[in-house]
């Protein structure tokens, strides 16, 4: 996002990402009758911030996971290896970046899962995933991946075909990388109206892109004007 958005900006959208991330974790965990847990990259103690820290309010009564490794792969592994090792009979992850990722998506991962199936994926329309899931920690397709490029899904694919797995896949979704996929995104919550399936809205993004919107900056695909881009805030 930068140098479109100022680093005060980044960190505002990195905080209404991560907050309704949050009660999207917990809609999609009483939809599929799932136990929910906060795996974080951060040393964080809900609490420590500011008095009214709304990321502390939505992360309010999830079990809190540190998640430990050099990359992404030695994360995931990690958090399946730690909550596969606490009796969960499978377990599903997501990341913070996806504030629309259906509600109804991540449960019929659930389903997936109960019903049998070895390994659960989501793609995003970039390459890469944007749920993963598994009854077991999924080694063959956390190895040798290409994190961060267009090549993640492809290499999780071939992961789960080396391992001997045909795994389910899910709708194609999106997460948040780029300006243009702002715009993406603002459209997307405007269709939603009040709510989206399963009764979630990613209320604190839409905030956050109205603003945006208020000030000129979306569509972000649209050219600056003469006398250049007008910055929120």
């Amino acid at each position: 996002m930068s140098p479109w958005l100022d680093e005060a900006q980044r960190l505002a959208l990195h905080a209404a990402l991560l907050e309704d991330s949050l009660a999207l974790l917990k809609s999609a965990a009483r939809a599929s009758r799932a136990a929910p847990v906060l795996s974080f990259s951060e040393p964080w103690e809900p609490g420590s911030g500011a008095a009214g820290d709304p990321i502390a309010a939505a992360a309010s009564g999830l079990p809190l996971l540190p998640q430990h490794g050099e990359d992404l792969g030695d994360r995931l592994r990690g958090t399946f290896d730690e909550l596969l090792g606490r009796g969960h009979g499978a377990v599903v992850v997501f990341g913070s970046d996806s504030p629309t990722l259906p509600v109804l998506s991540l449960a019929a991962a659930c389903e997936a899962l109960r019903s049998g199936a070895s390994l659960v994926v989501g793609p995003a329309e970039d390459g890469g995933y944007c749920i993963l899931g598994a009854r077991r920690t999924p080694l063959e397709v956390l190895r040798g991946i290409p994190w961060g490029t267009s090549g993640v899904f492809e290499a999780t694919l071939l992961g789960a075909r080396r391992a001997g797995i045909e795994p389910v896949l899910l709708p194609a979704g999106y997460d948040i990388d780029r300006p243009a996929d702002l715009d993406h995104l603002h459209e997307e919550i405007r269709a939603l109206g009040e709510a989206g399936p399963g009764g979630y809205r990613p209320r604190a993004t839409t905030g956050f892109l109205e603003a945006l919107a208020r000030a000129g900056r979306l569509p972000a695909s649209a050219p600056p004007s003469p006398t250049g881009p007008r910055r929120t805030g």
